[in-house]
């Protein structure tokens, strides 16, 4: 019985992805650049994806096809990434916080939840202070720090790489972010987006021009339901966010790595529906 059940729900997954299928979009910024983002669905509000550091938008492929069928959902590859290319000279955090926004307005998004993994969470609170939008229904920030509590320890290697020595590394950090085994092809297809990026560059993104405290004040300043899902090493910043944001709510998954939307991917699309039913 068990069997059948499991059977029908991938019946019905994939004839919603064949009659409704992920369509690949690009735009134009104010600055010259053609990003790219994968969408699916319809319906408000829209659900709008900021992946992390060099991932590509494909990262949320579990979350476009199980969430679409009943919202709008969007994923940016951000500049430099995926198959939004940039020079390095273009990389800074305004103006991937301005590219947020610019999205928002090309794509005529309307009413949206703003969702950042890693790398992202610090890139949609930027865009949070940087360009407020009367739109925004809520926040999801996955698993990066918010700035509350000790600072967790970094585990950056930082430092001089050449473009052999740095894909090696990738190749380790994309494995690392799984708990479990990674779905067949994606190391690959990680590794395309994070190696496009002199070494010197990837390493700058995460040089974000301000510290801890700006992403604290971000998060208090929200007017909006927000949801932190997270791995156990950023429990003690939930506690406080919990104690100092009205409107707060947190998830730790036990189970799962970095990749916690992949990991646990029903637990965490489950966490996220029933988070869009509460808020107002």
């Amino acid at each position: 019985m068990k069997k059948s059940i499991v059977l029908a729900a991938l019946l019905l997954s994939s004839l919603w992805a064949w009659a409704n299928p992920v369509k690949s979009q690009f735009f134009k910024t104010s600055d010259g650049l053609s990003l790219h983002y994968l969408e699916a669905g319809s319906g408000q509000p829209a659900l709008v994806f900021v992946p992390g550091w060099l991932m590509p938008a494909e990262i949320f492929e579990q979350q476009i096809l199980a969430l679409s069928v009943d919202h709008r959902v969007i994923v940016l590859d951000p500049r430099g990434q995926g198959r939004s290319k940039a020079p390095p000279q273009r990389l800074q955090a305004a103006a991937r916080a301005r590219d947020i926004d610019e999205l928002l307005q090309k794509a005529k998004v309307g009413e949206h939840v703003l969702i950042g993994w890693s790398l992202g969470v610090m890139e949609v609170l930027d865009h949070s202070v940087r360009h407020p939008s009367a739109q925004l229904r809520g926040m999801v920030l996955i698993d990066n720090s918010i700035g509350m509590g000790r600072a967790p320890a970094s585990g950056r290697a930082q430092r001089p790489m050449g473009s052999d020595e740095f894909r090696a590394y990738i190749q380790r950090f994309a494995s690392a972010i799984f708990k479990h085994p990674a779905p067949p092809g994606w190391l690959q297809t990680i590794e395309a987006s994070a190696t496009q990026l002199p070494p010197k560059a990837a390493w700058g993104l995460l040089d974000k021009p301000y510290g801890r405290e700006y992403y604290k004040k971000a998060v208090l300043a929200l007017d909006v339901p927000v949801w932190y899902a997270i791995t156990p090493r950023f429990a003690e910043q939930s506690i406080e966010l919990t104690q100092t944001h009205p409107r707060a709510s947190v998830t730790v998954f036990d189970e799962a790595g970095h990749a916690l939307f992949v990991d646990s991917a029903a637990q965490f699309n489950r966490g996220l529906k029933e988070f869009l039913e509460r808020m107002p």
